[in-house]
């Protein structure tokens, strides 16, 4: 356990940051700048090249309000904030800094006001944005997360001396793509369910590399955002940061956009599963998607009605190319169809209805992990269609059929030979608009049952008291939500935020 000694002193910090490609890191100067107190000189070189996929021309300047956080040898995160150097990629940073024998420092970019460090180097509070600011030919600077560590200095023995802070090192992996239209945005998942971004905590070894730890709140998933005061993210290339690991069953990435007439959502969509060798991202690289194209990317146009509620409804199922199509039948947590929907084939469990393995809230049933909505990479929704598709929460299925609302009109018809609900909106500017919703029935083992009589459609949302049940909206002659078993093979109807 490292042991802290420490006085105070004043410091200044100069910063450079240059990304010729997605590999070099921060140099840090600094002179104190008051007589009598120690004078301090932090340096930090490029990290040594390793593979990796060139941004050429890529430089991340310093702007106002830019901060980097430095955990002196006592263990206090220090915040130094730019004095100098603005639209530039050097920059000067001013702060407090504790100064110790022996001389142990860490640093964080950016600067996290609530991090912490343990004696065996362990900073915790940090977190990679869930949604990125698409930069062109770059990185969100908020994205770009890179550490350091020196414990190996000389021992302070005058009022004028150089600290080696090391190299500052990624400590995200990369993925980049490159477009030839606008879109809305850019989203990446991890097919298997590995947190890629949201908090964490990184260890750092004694020559600066990070391993990372996600939180229990990390994200499945990762998206790019156009900039503020940007409706669309143009044509061109950017890289999506990722925490480093291994996609076990692999990813994937869609671009969407709304078209002209706000009626349908167009989304490019490329997937890879478990056996491509890209489906390790390490600290540091970049893998490369290439450019969105129709050659190696789908395209998935899904037409959507907007019924003046809080979410846009999709006009069809996931599977269906019609309202009335059934579609594919899915149980809850799970992304694609199959033959047997029983507790024994359920992904989620051990076999039976007591031993679930993910989204539990009590001993009783399984390992606990306190999940109560689908993670990204289990929405079948999102999984199969891309973009913002996702399936209905709870409150969404309600807002819909009425509990204790007067939001649509229900009228039980046929269209084309198939029974059904049309669910038509009352909100005013919106009565014209409508969507039908079949009674596909559901699956039971191998069997459809309750075709043309029942529809079954999942939500996102756990019963977190019986949590092997989640909840979903149903309709027969009543039009109701209520709870299903989770190995429930359902209809899945998609909405847009």
């Amino acid at each position: 356990m490292k042991q802290f000694k420490s006085y105070s002193g004043m410091a200044t910090v100069c910063a450079m940051l240059t990304f010729a490609s997605c590999g070099n890191d921060i140099e840090l100067t600094n002179d104190a700048p008051v007589k009598g107190e120690y004078k301090v000189t932090f340096t930090a070189s490029q990290e040594s090249n390793v593979t990796r996929t060139a941004v050429d021309g890529a430089n991340v300047v310093w702007q106002e309000g830019d901060a980097i956080t430095v955990f002196d040898g006592a263990g206090v995160a220090c915040p130094f904030e730019l004095a100098k150097g603005v639209g530039t990629t050097l920059g000067e940073f001013q702060g407090t800094i504790t100064v110790t024998e022996p001389k142990s420092y860490c640093a964080v970019y950016p600067a996290v006001e609530n991090a912490t460090i343990d004696s065996d180097y362990g900073i915790s509070g940090l977190s990679l944005p869930v949604e990125q600011v698409a930069t062109p030919n770059g990185f969100d600077p908020q994205a770009a997360i890179m550490t350091a560590r020196n414990d190996n200095a000389d021992r302070i023995s005058s009022t004028s001396e150089d600290l080696s802070l090391g190299e500052f090192k990624h400590v995200c992996a990369f993925v980049k793509v490159t477009t030839t239209e606008e879109y809305d945005k850019i989203t990446f998942t991890a097919k298997g369910g590995e947190d890629i971004a949201g908090g964490f905590t990184v260890t750092l070894d004694e020559n600066g590399i990070s391993t990372v730890t996600p939180a229990a709140d990390a994200s499945t998933t990762v998206s790019l955002v156009p900039a503020s005061g940007e409706t669309t993210i143009a044509a061109g290339t950017y890289l999506i940061a990722v925490l480093p690991g291994t996609l076990a069953e692999g990813f994937t990435m869609s671009c969407s956009k709304d078209d002209v007439e706000h009626s349908r959502i167009i989304a490019m969509m490329r997937s890879y599963n478990g056996a491509v060798g890209e489906t390790v991202f390490a600290r540091h690289n970049v893998v490369n998607m290439g450019t969105v194209n129709s050659t190696n990317w789908t395209n998935r146009t899904q037409e959507y009605v907007d019924l003046g509620l809080s979410v846009k409804w999709a006009t069809c199922n996931v599977g269906a190319t019609t309202s009335e199509g059934y579609g594919y039948y899915f149980a809850w947590g799970e992304t694609n169809p199959k033959e047997n929907y029983s507790w024994e084939t359920y992904k989620w469990c051990n076999g039976t209805y007591n031993s679930q393995t993910k989204y539990n809230t009590k001993k009783n049933y399984g390992i606990i992990d306190n999940k109560t909505i689908l993670d990204a990479s289990d929405d079948a929704a999102h999984m199969n269609w891309g973009g913002a598709w996702r399936m209905p929460t709870r409150a969404e299925i309600e807002e819909l059929i009425n509990i204790n609302t007067n939001n649509c009109t229900w009228e039980w018809t046929s269209q084309n030979n198939e029974n059904g609900y049309k669910v038509t909106s009352l909100k005013d500017g919106y009565t014209d608009k409508s969507i039908f919703l079949p009674a596909a029935g559901e699956r039971q083992g191998t069997r459809t049952v309750n075709t043309r009589s029942y529809g079954n459609y999942w939500s996102v949302s756990l019963l977190e008291g019986e949590p092997y049940l989640a909840w979903y909206g149903c309709f027969t002659s009543n039009i109701y939500r209520s709870q299903s078993y989770r190995y429930y093979g359902f209809s899945v109807r998609p909405v847009l935020p």
